[in-house]
């Protein structure tokens, strides 16, 4: 009995898990099978495929999956470009444990303010009479203003700077999680500095790369309302989502989350295929 002590630890997150996912999607799937909602006194009528093969028939479908998953990956590319030279650099080049901490911390700092204001404030910088247009129309580089905000490149600089630590953090414990020894014998036995950065330090720290790949895939995957304030148009599947449950069309809109869902649960399985994200927990 007491062998299985441990597992009533798990009780409470098991609980929560079942309540508030389980038998919510359970309802969703449910709802996208059926023929018709009464959205006043929610009554489920029928059960048929016609919303699934509606949506895989229609010549907008494949466009909307690519603007969707293909700017999450982008994101999720960027992000990674960013966040892992800095979580290199704050692991190998400072050794200041304080210093380190102060970074961190005033890393943390705009996370302090409120998401709407962090998100106006690209206006002065990327806007049409913002610092960017500005100095670029001053070196003559540009003759007009160039549009930056309401449309792609704002979407993901936005994102960037919505998501960057969610990548970061992950790939700075991996990173801390290696032993310095292994990287002082591989520089012993004159391995070049590229295969020790290859073979040692970034296949190493690849549990925390995924883990950062996932934050970021979906935190922006879920993410419909910056795409429909700044993306200049974008269709995702996340908007189309929320326009179909704002007008009631509940089968519909139940049936696309339950096909986002199931790709985004399909590409997490490869990813977490590819690397043992236990490993960032468990190992040395």
């Amino acid at each position: 009995m007491a062998k299985y002590t441990n597992y009533l630890m798990l009780l409470p997150g098991l609980i929560l898990c079942v309540l508030f996912l389980i038998i919510p999607l359970g309802i969703i799937l449910r709802i996208s099978l059926s023929e018709s909602v009464s959205t006043a006194e929610f009554e489920i009528h029928g059960l048929t495929l016609e919303g699934y093969v509606r949506y895989l028939t229609s010549p907008q479908a494949l466009s909307i999956l690519v603007n969707t998953f293909g700017t999450a990956l982008l994101t999720c590319l960027i992000c990674f470009v960013v966040a892992y030279p800095f979580a290199y650099f704050l692991t190998f080049h400072i050794e200041n444990v304080k210093l380190k901490s102060y970074i961190i911390s005033l890393l943390m700092v705009p996370f302090l303010i409120d998401w709407n204001i962090r998100t106006i404030a690209w206006i002065p910088i990327l806007g049409d009479k913002g610092i960017v247009n500005s100095a670029l129309m001053s070196l003559k580089v540009i003759e007009k203003p160039m549009s930056f905000l309401f449309g792609r490149i704002g979407l993901h600089m936005i994102w960037l700077q919505t998501f960057v630590l969610f990548m970061m953090f992950p790939i700075y414990l991996a990173l801390n999680r290696i032993d310095p020894e292994l990287i002082q014998a591989a520089r012993v036995l004159k391995a070049p500095p590229h295969r020790v950065f290859y073979d040692i330090i970034f296949k190493l720290s690849l549990p925390g790369v995924i883990c950062g790949w996932i934050f970021v895939f979906v935190s922006t995957l879920g993410d419909f309302l910056t795409p429909g304030l700044w993306g200049g148009g974008l269709q995702t599947l996340g908007l189309s989502i929320s326009v179909f449950f704002g007008k009631n069309v509940w089968p519909y809109a139940c049936t696309l989350s339950i096909i986002m869902v199931a790709i985004a649960l399909a590409l997490l399985y490869i990813l977490l295929k590819i690397v043992d994200i236990k490993k960032l927990v468990y190992e040395r």
